[in-house]
C-alpha cells in the first residue's frame, strides 16, 4: 500500500473521498449522498479523538469521519463507507491505524496515511457501539446491543474470540495495561474479567444490583473501578476478584468513572449533579466537586492530572483544580455536549456536541480557540470584479463559490456544482462571467449575474508521470485565468499540463506540455501575448500565439504563484517553503529582487494597479505589502488566525481583500500611499501605519530621556504616559491599513499587567479619551491572549517528536530577554539559529507562539533523518535537548 504523507492528503484525499453533492441543504451540509438524511439523526457530534502524537482530531458525525490537521484545525480528510451513524472512533496507540463502529454494525479499520479502509469487521447481529484497541495494537475489541463481545485481529481483521456470557447490553469494555485481560460491564448488573488469548471467562464479579455503567483498569493494571446504577462505585482486586473498597455517597447513577494518570485518584461522575474524588488506597472522600446543575455525564483527567473536565446535560463543561477542587473555568456555548477530550499536550481541550460543532477550549484561559463545524473549509482563491462591486471567494471541502457585495458585505449568489474542492476562480474583463477550477477535474463558466452554470469543460482527465507524485494522482484543475481581450481562458492542472480554451465556443485550443510537476498558478500578461505558468522549481513563460516556450526561470523554490506587474516588465513569484518572494525582469528572465520577512510559506502574490506595491499573503497568518522599487516592506497586515492563501486588489487600488485558512475573507481599506501623506509624529517606526507597532516602541523606551528620541512623541524630553496615551489615541492614522486587528496583540508582545498599569498612569492624567478607550480595547484583547508569566525560564520537548518535516520548540520566559534557538546535528555542527528576538515573560508553548523549525537548514534545503540537538539561549539562560527527525 502506498504511503502518504499528512500534506499529500490534503489535496489527495479531498478528491478521492469527495462525495457526489446534490441540491438539498442538508446534503450539502454535510457532503452525504443523496438519502443520507435517513442516517443522520440530528447530525450531532457522537464521538471525537486526538491521535496519540496530537497532530490529528478524529470526528464521528453522521455516517461520516472527519480528520483535522490540528496545526490548523481544518479538515484534511473524509473517511467514508459506513451506511449508519458513526458512534465510535479510536485511534491505535501507535497512530498508524483509526477504528470507528457504526449502526449499520460493522467496524472499520482505515489507514491514516492514506485513508483507505484496511478492513471492514462484521458478525454483530445488532448495532455496533463502541470499539477498543489493546495497548500493544495487536487486538481490537468492539461490542454491541447483542450482548457479546468480539476480539479482532487487528492485521488481518479476522475474529479472535466471540465472548458471550453476558445477558444484557454491554456498556463498558476495557483491556488491562498487560493486555491479559479484558474486562467488560453489563446491564445483567456483572462485571466479566476474560482471558484475552483464550477467551475464556476468568472470574465473574457480582454484588451490584443495578447496571454497571463504568469499569476503567488502575494505571498499573492492580485495580478495576467499576460505576453502576444503584449508586455506588467498587474497586476490585484484579487477581483474586475481591472488593477491596465499596464506595458510597453518590444519591443516583453513577455515570462515568477515571483514574487519576498516577493512579492515586478515582473520579467519578453521577446524575446527582456532582462529582467525587476519591482515595483509591483508602477509599475516602477526598472531594466532592459541586456546581453542576444538572446530570454530569462523564469526566476526564487531563495527561498531567491537575485538572478534570466534567460535562453536564446542563450544557456545560467544567474544568476542576485537582488540588483544591476549585472549578478553573465554565465553559459554555454548545447544545448536550457528547464527548470531550484533552489534547495530548494537556493546553487545548475538543468538545464534540448535539448541536453539530466542534469546539477547542484553550485549557489555561478558558477562552474558545476556535469553533469548527464539520461542512466549512478554508478559502483558497479571491478576486474582484473588474468593476470593483463584486468579491467572488471559493472554499475547500464546503465545494462552493460566493460572490460577494463589496459595499454591504452581503452574500449575492453561493454557486453549487463542484464535486470536490474548488481552487481557483477568475473574472472575465467584462465581468460577466467567473470561471472556476476544481479537484473534479472540471472547469465552469458561471453567469455572475444569475449564479447559473454557463458550461463544464472537461479535458485535464489523463495522470501524467510527474517528478514526485505517484501514479494515479487526479489531475486537479489549479488554477484559471482569461486573457485581457476575453477570448481565451487558460487552465493549469495537477497532470503538469495547462490548456487554453476557446471561452465562446468551450472547445480547447491547444495543450502546453513541458512542466514536469504540477502545475500551481496561470496568469496572462496584460496584453495577453504571454503566459506565465508556476510549478515545483520552475517558472515558464509561454507565447500564446505559437504554444512555444519563451523562457524557463529556474531556482531552488516551488512556486505557488505568478503575478505580471502593470507594465508587463517584470513578473512576481512567491515560493512554497523558502518564504522568498522573487521579482523577475520578464526580458531577459533575470531575478531582479528577492524579497525576505514572511516566517512561512508563501502562497500568493499580486501587484497593485499601478504597480507600485506588491501584496503578498502566507502561511505566517500575515499579509505583507512591499514597495516594487525598492522592496521594502511597506506594512505588515494581520488579523486572519490562519494562513492567508490569496491576496487581491481592487481595480481602484482602495482595498485588498484576504482568503484564509480560517475560513474568512478579510478587506483592508488602502488609503494614498504614503508617500503622498504628510508624516504623523506618532508613526514612530515611519511603516505608514500608527498602531500596536508603535505602541510597543514606546514601551521598549518608556522613562528615556534626551532629545530625539523616536518615542518621544510631544517632544518634552522624556518618553512618558502622555507619549502612549498620543499614540493610541492616533491608532489608524497614516496610509496603510487597520490599525488594532486582534493578531497584533501577539506581533507587539505587550503584557495585560503593563498595560493595566498604563490605564490606570492614563485616567489619572486625565489623558486624551479616544486614547483611553483605545488602551481599553488592548487590554481587553491582551487580557484573553496572555497567560501567566512562569517563575522560571524553562526549554520544554518539541512536539510532534519524532517529527517530518516540521516541529515547534515551546518555551517558557521568567522574564524579558532575547531569544535564539539554535539547531545542531548530531556531530555538532550548526544547521540552522532561529532569531526570534526580544521576547516578554510568558509562556511560548501554542504553535502561534513556540519556535516553529521547517526542517531545513540554513542554505534552504530539507535536513537528513537523525538525532539533533536544540538549544534555547534566552538573556544567561541556556539549555539544551534532543529531537529527532524520521523520513
Amino acid at each position: 500500500m502506498k504511503t502518504l504523507t499528512l500534506l499529500t492528503l490534503t489535496l489527495l484525499l479531498t478528491t478521492t473521498l469527495a462525495l457526489t453533492p446534490t441540491t438539498a441543504q442538508e446534503y450539502q451540509r454535510w457532503g452525504l449522498p443523496e438519502g443520507a438524511t435517513r442516517r443522520l439523526g440530528k447530525g450531532g457530534i457522537n464521538e471525537i479523538a486526538y491521535s496519540p502524537d496530537g497532530t490529528l482530531l478524529a470526528v464521528a458525525s453522521g455516517i461520516g469521519i472527519w480528520l483535522y490537521d490540528t496545526a490548523t484545525y481544518h479538515e484534511v480528510a473524509l473517511l467514508t463507507g459506513h451506511t449508519g451513524i458513526v458512534t465510535s472512533v479510536v485511534f491505535s496507540p501507535d497512530g498508524s491505524t483509526l477504528a470507528s463502529g457504526s449502526y449499520d454494525r460493522t467496524i472499520r479499520l482505515w489507514d491514516i496515511a492514506t485513508g483507505d479502509t484496511l478492513t471492514t469487521l462484521t458478525g454483530h447481529t445488532a448495532e455496533g457501539w463502541n470499539v477498543v484497541f489493546s495497548p500493544d495494537v495487536t487486538t481490537l475489541a468492539s461490542w454491541s446491543g447483542d450482548t457479546t463481545i468480539r476480539l479482532w485481529d487487528v492485521v488481518t481483521g479476522d475474529t479472535l474470540n466471540t465472548l458471550t456470557g453476558h445477558t444484557g447490553i454491554v456498556n463498558s469494555v476495557v483491556f488491562s495495561p498487560d493486555v491479559t485481560t479484558l474486562a467488560s460491564g453489563s446491564e445483567d448488573t456483572t462485571i466479566r474479567l476474560w482471558d484475552t488469548a483464550t477467551g475464556d471467562t476468568l472470574n465473574t464479579l457480582t454484588g451490584y444490583t443495578e447496571d454497571v455503567t463504568s469499569i476503567v483498569f488502575s494505571p498499573d493494571g492492580s485495580i478495576l473501578a467499576s460505576g453502576s446504577e444503584d449508586t455506588t462505585i467498587r474497586l476490585w482486586d484484579t487477581t483474586t476478584g475481591d472488593t477491596r473498597h465499596t464506595l458510597t455517597g453518590h444519591t443516583a447513577n453513577v455515570t462515568s468513572v477515571v483514574f487519576s494518570p498516577d493512579g492515586s485518584i478515582l473520579a467519578s461522575a453521577s446524575y446527582d449533579t456532582t462529582i467525587r474524588l476519591w482515595d483509591t488506597a483508602t477509599g475516602d472522600t477526598r472531594r466532592i466537586l459541586t456546581g453542576h446543575t444538572d446530570w454530569v455525564r462523564s469526566v476526564v483527567f487531563s495527561p498531567d492530572g491537575s485538572t478534570l473536565a466534567s460535562w453536564s446535560w446542563d450544557d456545560t463543561i467544567r474544568l476542576w483544580d485537582v488540588a483544591t477542587g476549585a472549578t478553573r473555568h465554565t465553559l459554555t456555548g454548545q447544545d448536550y455536549v457528547r464527548s470531550v477530550v484533552f489534547s495530548p499536550d494537556g493546553s487545548t481541550l475538543a468538545s464534540g456536541s448535539e448541536d453539530a460543532t466542534i469546539r477547542l477550549w484553550d485549557t489555561t484561559t478558558g477562552e474558545t480557540l476556535t469553533t469548527l463545524t464539520g461542512h466549512t473549509d478554508y478559502v483558497n482563491s479571491v478576486v474582484f470584479s473588474p468593476d470593483g462591486s463584486t468579491l467572488a471567494s471559493c472554499g475547500g471541502w464546503d465545494k462552493t463559490i460566493r460572490l460577494w457585495d463589496v459595499v454591504t458585505g452581503d452574500t449575492r449568489h453561493t454557486l453549487t456544482g463542484h464535486t470536490a474542492y474548488v481552487t481557483s476562480v477568475a473574472f472575465s474583463p467584462d465581468g460577466s462571467i467567473l470561471a472556476s477550477g476544481s479537484g473534479d477535474v472540471t472547469i465552469r463558466l458561471w453567469d455572475t449575474t444569475t449564479g447559473e452554470t454557463l458550461t463544464t469543460l472537461t479535458g485535464h482527465t489523463e495522470d501524467v508521470e510527474r517528478e514526485g507524485e505517484s501514479e494515479g494522482t487526479p489531475a486537479a484543475v489549479s488554477s484559471v485565468a482569461f486573457s485581457p481581450d476575453g477570448s481565451t481562458f487558460a487552465s493549469g492542472s495537477n497532470n503538469t499540463t495547462i490548456r487554453l480554451w476557446d471561452v465562446v465556443t468551450g472547445e480547447m485550443l491547444t495543450t502546453l506540455t513541458g512542466h514536469t510537476a504540477y502545475v500551481t498558478s496561470v496568469v496572462f500578461s496584460p496584453d495577453g501575448t504571454i503566459l506565465a505558468s508556476g510549478s515545483r522549481r520552475e517558472i515558464r513563460l509561454w507565447d500564446v500565439a505559437t504554444g512555444d516556450t519563451l523562457n524557463i526561470l529556474t531556482g531552488p523554490f516551488d512556486v505557488e504563484s505568478v503575478a505580471f506587474s502593470p507594465d508587463g516588465s517584470t513578473l512576481a513569484s512567491c515560493g512554497g517553503w523558502d518564504k522568498t518572494i522573487r521579482l523577475w525582469d520578464t526580458t531577459t528572465g533575470d531575478t531582479r529582487r528577492i524579497l525576505t520577512g514572511h516566517m512561512a510559506a508563501v502562497m500568493s502574490v499580486v501587484f497593485s494597479p499601478d504597480g507600485s506595491t506588491l501584496a503578498s499573503g502566507g502561511w505566517d497568518k500575515t499579509i505583507r505589502l512591499w514597495d516594487t522599487t525598492t522592496g521594502d516592506t511597506l506594512n505588515t497586515l494581520t488579523g486572519h488566525t490562519s494562513a492567508v492563501m490569496s491576496v487581491v486588489f481592487s481595480p481602484d487600488g482602495s482595498t485588498l481583500a484576504s482568503g484564509s485558512g480560517d475560513g474568512t475573507v478579510l478587506l483592508w481599506p488602502l488609503a494614498p500611499p504614503a508617500a503622498t501623506s504628510e508624516p504623523v509624529a506618532e508613526d514612530i517606526n515611519g511603516d505608514g501605519v500608527v498602531n500596536i507597532q508603535d505602541l510597543t516602541l514606546v514601551a521598549a523606551q518608556f522613562g528615556q530621556t534626551g532629545e530625539d528620541i523616536a518615542a518621544d512623541v510631544n517632544g518634552d524630553g522624556v518618553v512618558d504616559i502622555q507619549d502612549l496615551v498620543l499614540v493610541a489615541a492616533a491608532f489608524g492614522e497614516g496610509a496603510a491599513a487597520p490599525a488594532i486587528a486582534t493578531g497584533d496583540i501577539e506581533t507587539g508582545h505587550l503584557q495585560a499587567a503593563d498595560m493595566q498599569k498604563w490605564l490606570r498612569d492614563a485616567k489619572q492624567a486625565n489623558a486624551e479619551p479616544a486614547g483611553i478607550a483605545a488602551l481599553e480595547q488592548l487590554l481587553s484583547a491582551l487580557s484573553r491572549r496572555n497567560l501567566p508569566v512562569p517563575k522560571e525560564t524553562a526549554l520544554l520537548a518539541n512536539y510532534p517528536n519524532p517529527f517530518n518535516p516540521e516541529t515547534w520548540i515551546p518555551y517558557e520566559l521568567a522574564e524579558t530577554a532575547e531569544v535564539t534557538v539554535s539547531i545542531y546535528a548530531a556531530n555538532g555542527k550548526l544547521v540552522r539559529t532561529l532569531a526570534l528576538g526580544r521576547l516578554p515573560a510568558g509562556t511560548y508553548q501554542s504553535r502561534s507562539r513556540a519556535a516553529y523549525w521547517d526542517g531545513w537548514n540554513t542554505q534552504g534545503e530539507p535536513v537528513a533523518s537523525g538525532i539533533y540537538f536544540y538549544t534555547l539561549q534566552a538573556g544567561e539562560f541556556s539549555a539544551t535537548r534532543k529531537m529527532v527527525i524520521r523520513k
